[in-house]
């Protein structure tokens, strides 16, 4: 089955949308291209996030800035918007493109996720690899890390239940299961020093959320 890359661009300038769709269409039309103005509440813009299950999303700092085409008012800007996603599904894809190049770096905790419009204009200027194509290589190495780790987790606890495991097999299948948990969603998440190493069933039904995760996106 070929999977579907779902990426969501959220702005306040429809010029800005037709920018965008045009670069993916340039250098990834595979991709399912939905652009979308900001809803006037966070806790809104996170249910539409929720109900379409994107797998990256690429959101303007200033959601606030320009009323030509919403008249309402956006109480958040991108980078607060991406800090409450990272809250819910840790390391998830997501970038900010921005005109205010040092108040978005100060507000963001990954640089490296932040695109200046002036050096961006969603083109691959000078030979460096697409926008567009960036967003795919961190969605796939996103997909992938979450793969590796349940299938590493997968075969420790089959490991385990043969009853050769070892302290540091033990140690490391709490690492993998917080980090897919954490994938799924972080408020959920349980402490390492609360989990109980025996728990067996806690682990297999984590798995099986994951390969539901991994489902959504194929």
């Amino acid at each position: 089955m070929i999977m579907e890359y779902k990426i969501m661009f959220i702005d306040e300038e429809s010029t800005q949308h037709d920018e965008f769709e045009n670069h993916f269409e340039k250098y990834w039309p595979e991709a399912n291209v939905r652009c979308v103005f900001p809803s006037s509440t966070l806790n809104e813009m996170l249910e539409e996030i929720e109900q379409w299950q994107p797998n990256a999303i690429i959101v303007d700092f200033q959601l606030n800035d320009k009323k030509t085409d919403i008249k309402y008012n956006v109480c958040y800007n991108g980078v607060e918007l991406l800090k409450e996603i990272q809250l819910q599904k840790c390391d998830f894809p997501c970038f900010v493109i921005t005109s205010y190049d040092d108040e978005a770096v100060a507000n963001s905790n990954d640089v490296n996720f932040v695109y200046i419009k002036k050096n961006l204009h969603f083109s691959s200027d000078c030979g460096k690899v697409p926008f567009a194509q960036r967003v795919k290589s961190q969605i796939d190495k996103y997909l992938a890390r979450i793969e590796n780790a349940k299938a590493e987790l997968s075969v420790l606890l089959e490991k385990r239940k043969s009853g050769k495991a070892n302290v540091k097999d033990e140690e490391h299948i709490v690492e993998l299961d917080s980090f897919l948990e954490k994938t799924i969603d972080t408020t959920g998440a349980i402490p390492d020093e609360m989990k109980h190493l025996s728990n067996m069933d806690r682990l297999n039904s984590l798995i099986d959320k994951v390969d539901q995760l991994i489902g959504k996106f194929e």
